[in-house]
Protein backbone atom coordinates (compact mmCIF):
# COMPACT_ATOMS: atom_id res chain seq x y z
CA UNK A 1 0.00 0.00 0.00
CA UNK A 2 1.65 3.39 -1.03
CA UNK A 3 2.03 5.83 1.74
CA UNK A 4 0.35 9.35 2.15
CA UNK A 5 3.11 11.34 3.18
CA UNK A 6 4.34 12.92 0.35
CA UNK A 7 1.32 12.80 -1.50
CA UNK A 8 -0.30 10.47 -4.89
CA UNK A 9 0.27 11.64 -8.02
CA UNK A 10 -3.44 12.80 -7.80
CA UNK A 11 -2.75 14.79 -4.39
CA UNK A 12 0.08 16.65 -5.89
CA UNK A 13 -1.93 18.41 -8.76
CA UNK A 14 -4.11 19.51 -6.22
CA UNK A 15 -4.34 23.15 -4.17
CA UNK A 16 -3.48 23.73 -0.76
CA UNK A 17 -7.55 24.26 -0.64
CA UNK A 18 -8.60 21.52 -2.41
CA UNK A 19 -6.17 18.63 0.03
CA UNK A 20 -7.79 20.11 3.02
CA UNK A 21 -11.27 20.69 1.01
CA UNK A 22 -12.17 16.63 2.79
CA UNK A 23 -10.90 18.00 6.60
CA UNK A 24 -13.08 20.91 6.31
CA UNK A 25 -16.16 18.44 5.30
CA UNK A 26 -15.40 16.93 8.22
CA UNK A 27 -15.01 19.25 10.80
CA UNK A 28 -18.40 20.75 9.22
CA UNK A 29 -20.24 17.99 9.73
CA UNK A 30 -19.14 17.10 13.25
CA UNK A 31 -20.39 20.80 14.48
CA UNK A 32 -23.63 20.56 12.72
CA UNK A 33 -24.07 16.93 14.44
CA UNK A 34 -23.03 18.70 18.37
CA UNK A 35 -25.61 21.76 16.91
CA UNK A 36 -27.99 19.21 15.89
CA UNK A 37 -27.60 17.35 19.33
CA UNK A 38 -28.14 20.39 21.74
CA UNK A 39 -31.04 21.35 19.53
CA UNK A 40 -32.74 18.17 20.07
CA UNK A 41 -31.96 18.11 23.49
CA UNK A 42 -34.40 21.57 23.91
CA UNK A 43 -36.99 20.04 21.59
CA UNK A 44 -37.33 16.36 23.04
CA UNK A 45 -37.30 17.35 26.58
CA UNK A 46 -40.00 20.38 26.01
CA UNK A 47 -38.02 23.23 27.12
CA UNK A 48 -36.94 25.61 25.15
CA UNK A 49 -33.61 25.75 23.35
CA UNK A 50 -32.58 29.26 25.66
CA UNK A 51 -34.55 28.67 28.31
CA UNK A 52 -31.93 29.63 31.20
CA UNK A 53 -30.83 26.77 33.48
CA UNK A 54 -33.06 26.53 37.03
CA UNK A 55 -30.90 27.44 39.92
CA UNK A 56 -31.44 24.60 41.99
CA UNK A 57 -30.56 25.17 45.77
CA UNK A 58 -30.73 21.39 47.01
CA UNK A 59 -33.12 19.62 44.33
CA UNK A 60 -31.08 17.40 41.95
CA UNK A 61 -33.07 17.34 39.06
CA UNK A 62 -32.63 13.88 36.90
CA UNK A 63 -31.78 14.43 32.86
CA UNK A 64 -34.60 12.47 31.94
CA UNK A 65 -37.46 11.91 34.54
CA UNK A 66 -38.54 8.26 35.56
CA UNK A 67 -41.54 6.55 34.99
CA UNK A 68 -43.17 5.11 38.34
CA UNK A 69 -43.94 1.53 38.56
CA UNK A 70 -47.51 0.59 39.15
CA UNK A 71 -48.16 -0.11 42.84
CA UNK A 72 -51.60 -0.15 44.59
CA UNK A 73 -50.79 0.80 47.76
CA UNK A 74 -53.51 1.95 50.92
CA UNK A 75 -54.14 5.27 52.27
CA UNK A 76 -54.08 6.32 56.04
CA UNK A 77 -58.41 6.41 55.46
CA UNK A 78 -58.38 3.12 54.12
CA UNK A 79 -59.05 4.00 50.64
CA UNK A 80 -56.65 2.41 47.88
CA UNK A 81 -54.31 4.15 46.38
CA UNK A 82 -52.78 3.97 42.87
CA UNK A 83 -49.41 5.50 42.34
CA UNK A 84 -50.90 6.14 39.01
CA UNK A 85 -52.82 8.76 40.67
CA UNK A 86 -49.54 10.92 41.06
CA UNK A 87 -50.13 12.81 38.68
CA UNK A 88 -51.84 16.57 37.53
CA UNK A 89 -49.20 18.73 39.98
CA UNK A 90 -45.82 18.14 41.60
CA UNK A 91 -45.48 15.99 44.64
CA UNK A 92 -42.86 15.16 47.53
CA UNK A 93 -42.01 12.19 48.52
CA UNK A 94 -40.64 10.68 51.43
CA UNK A 95 -40.26 7.05 52.97
CA UNK A 96 -40.46 6.77 56.81
CA UNK A 97 -42.13 5.16 59.86
CA UNK A 98 -44.06 6.47 62.32
CA UNK A 99 -41.57 5.46 65.21
CA UNK A 100 -38.85 7.20 63.57
CA UNK A 101 -37.13 8.92 66.75
CA UNK A 102 -35.98 12.21 64.38
CA UNK A 103 -35.69 11.86 60.65
CA UNK A 104 -38.98 11.24 60.00
CA UNK A 105 -41.09 14.00 62.20
CA UNK A 106 -38.23 16.52 61.19
CA UNK A 107 -38.72 16.10 57.68
CA UNK A 108 -42.47 16.68 57.62
CA UNK A 109 -41.47 19.67 59.89
CA UNK A 110 -39.80 20.60 57.27
CA UNK A 111 -41.71 20.08 54.50
CA UNK A 112 -45.03 21.95 56.56
CA UNK A 113 -42.53 25.11 56.62
CA UNK A 114 -41.17 25.17 52.74
CA UNK A 115 -44.99 24.84 51.67
CA UNK A 116 -45.82 27.91 54.37
CA UNK A 117 -43.27 29.79 53.03
CA UNK A 118 -44.14 29.10 49.29
CA UNK A 119 -47.32 29.73 49.57
CA UNK A 120 -46.15 33.23 51.02
CA UNK A 121 -45.47 34.33 47.48
CA UNK A 122 -47.64 31.91 45.54
CA UNK A 123 -50.82 31.57 47.27
CA UNK A 124 -52.05 29.61 44.25
CA UNK A 125 -49.15 27.26 44.61
CA UNK A 126 -50.58 22.85 44.51
CA UNK A 127 -47.39 20.66 45.29
CA UNK A 128 -48.75 17.40 47.25
CA UNK A 129 -46.83 15.48 50.11
CA UNK A 130 -47.02 12.19 50.22
CA UNK A 131 -45.37 10.23 53.31
CA UNK A 132 -44.92 6.33 52.66
CA UNK A 133 -44.65 4.44 55.58
CA UNK A 134 -41.99 1.10 55.10
CA UNK A 135 -43.20 -0.15 58.52
CA UNK A 136 -46.17 -1.99 57.66
CA UNK A 137 -46.52 -4.10 60.98
CA UNK A 138 -46.18 -1.79 63.27
CA UNK A 139 -47.96 1.36 61.37
CA UNK A 140 -51.61 0.34 60.94
CA UNK A 141 -53.33 2.63 58.18
CA UNK A 142 -55.72 4.43 60.68
CA UNK A 143 -52.37 4.88 63.49
CA UNK A 144 -50.59 6.15 60.14
CA UNK A 145 -53.45 8.94 59.46
CA UNK A 146 -53.68 10.21 62.30
CA UNK A 147 -49.76 10.45 62.66
CA UNK A 148 -49.41 12.32 59.18
CA UNK A 149 -52.43 14.46 59.77
CA UNK A 150 -50.94 15.89 62.70
CA UNK A 151 -48.29 17.59 60.77
CA UNK A 152 -50.92 18.71 58.30
CA UNK A 153 -54.06 16.92 57.67
CA UNK A 154 -53.28 17.64 53.51
CA UNK A 155 -50.62 15.77 53.91
CA UNK A 156 -51.20 11.68 52.24
CA UNK A 157 -50.23 8.80 54.50
CA UNK A 158 -49.65 5.76 53.21
CA UNK A 159 -48.64 2.08 53.22
CA UNK A 160 -48.88 -1.19 51.15
CA UNK A 161 -47.38 -4.36 51.64
CA UNK A 162 -43.53 -5.50 51.82
CA UNK A 163 -43.87 -6.85 48.42
CA UNK A 164 -45.51 -3.65 47.46
CA UNK A 165 -43.38 -1.56 49.36
CA UNK A 166 -40.17 -3.22 47.72
CA UNK A 167 -41.40 -3.22 44.05
CA UNK A 168 -41.64 0.41 44.69
CA UNK A 169 -38.73 1.53 46.85
CA UNK A 170 -36.57 -0.28 44.44
CA UNK A 171 -37.59 1.54 41.52
CA UNK A 172 -37.28 4.74 42.99
CA UNK A 173 -33.35 4.07 44.49
CA UNK A 174 -35.03 4.11 47.94
CA UNK A 175 -33.62 1.75 50.28
CA UNK A 176 -34.64 0.44 53.80
CA UNK A 177 -33.82 -2.19 56.13
CA UNK A 178 -34.74 -3.28 60.19
CA UNK A 179 -32.20 -3.28 62.43
CA UNK A 180 -32.95 -4.92 65.44
CA UNK A 181 -33.09 -2.87 68.87
CA UNK A 182 -34.51 -5.63 71.51
CA UNK A 183 -35.72 -9.67 71.69
CA UNK A 184 -39.00 -9.04 70.80
CA UNK A 185 -40.50 -9.05 67.32
CA UNK A 186 -41.64 -5.62 67.28
CA UNK A 187 -37.95 -4.36 69.23
CA UNK A 188 -36.67 -3.02 65.70
CA UNK A 189 -35.51 0.32 64.27
CA UNK A 190 -35.83 0.81 60.51
CA UNK A 191 -32.74 2.38 58.47
CA UNK A 192 -34.07 4.18 55.57
CA UNK A 193 -33.22 6.73 52.53
CA UNK A 194 -33.30 9.81 53.88
CA UNK A 195 -33.93 11.91 50.97
CA UNK A 196 -36.96 13.47 49.46
CA UNK A 197 -37.94 12.27 45.96
CA UNK A 198 -39.96 14.87 43.30
CA UNK A 199 -43.11 13.43 41.50
CA UNK A 200 -43.56 15.57 38.11
CA UNK A 201 -46.77 16.30 37.19
CA UNK A 202 -46.72 13.69 34.70
CA UNK A 203 -46.58 10.89 37.46
CA UNK A 204 -42.46 11.07 37.15
CA UNK A 205 -40.01 10.54 39.49
CA UNK A 206 -37.83 13.88 38.29
CA UNK A 207 -35.39 14.60 40.91
CA UNK A 208 -34.38 14.30 44.68
CA UNK A 209 -34.01 17.05 47.78
CA UNK A 210 -31.24 15.86 49.61
CA UNK A 211 -30.70 16.40 53.26
CA UNK A 212 -30.06 18.60 55.28
CA UNK A 213 -33.55 19.55 54.60
CA UNK A 214 -34.08 23.35 54.73
CA UNK A 215 -37.73 25.23 54.36
CA UNK A 216 -36.41 28.30 52.23
CA UNK A 217 -34.19 26.86 50.02
CA UNK A 218 -36.97 23.80 49.54
CA UNK A 219 -39.58 26.82 48.99
CA UNK A 220 -37.45 28.61 46.55
CA UNK A 221 -36.51 25.48 44.57
CA UNK A 222 -40.55 24.06 44.30
CA UNK A 223 -41.54 27.90 43.37
CA UNK A 224 -38.78 27.83 40.46
CA UNK A 225 -39.95 24.45 39.28
CA UNK A 226 -43.40 25.59 39.42
CA UNK A 227 -42.82 28.83 36.88
CA UNK A 228 -41.08 26.45 34.89
CA UNK A 229 -43.85 24.14 34.33
CA UNK A 230 -46.44 26.72 34.09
Amino acid sequence: MHGLGRGTPYTRGMSEFERRLPWIIVILAAAAGIAGFWLGQGVFSGRPVSAEPLRLQSTLLYPQPRALPAVTLTRGDGSTLQTAEWTGRWRLLFFGFANCPDVCPTTLSTLKAALGQLRKTDPQADVAVSFVSVDPERDSTAALGKYVAFFDPAFEAATGTHEELTALTQALGVVFMKTPTGPGALDYTIDHTASVLIIDPQGRLAGVIRPPHQAPAIAADLAQLLARSR
